[in-house]
């Protein structure tokens, strides 16, 4: 194992339900999104103090979202 795997281990439901997502085309997004709701532009970032940094002097309208799902496929 490396050190990934022992910070972070799937259970087997975890990954089963992770599956099932994906073939709705469903998947975990782990990172925040910045989006400019004015422009449409959308930055991703690890943590809120790389987004939060990246914010400063920043103008418009800006919406921020947490870890959660994400959309893969078309429907």
């Amino acid at each position: 194992m490396n050190d990934d795997e022992l910070i972070y281990k799937k259970s087997k439901l975890r990954t089963e339900i992770e599956d099932l997502l994906k073939e709705k085309g469903i998947t975990l997004e782990r990172r925040i999104s910045l989006m400019n709701l004015d422009s449409g532009e959308v930055t991703y970032f690890d943590d809120y103090a790389d987004a939060l940094a990246f914010m400063k002097g920043k103008k418009g309208r800006w919406y921020l979202t947490t870890p959660g799902l994400r959309r893969t496929k078309e429907k």
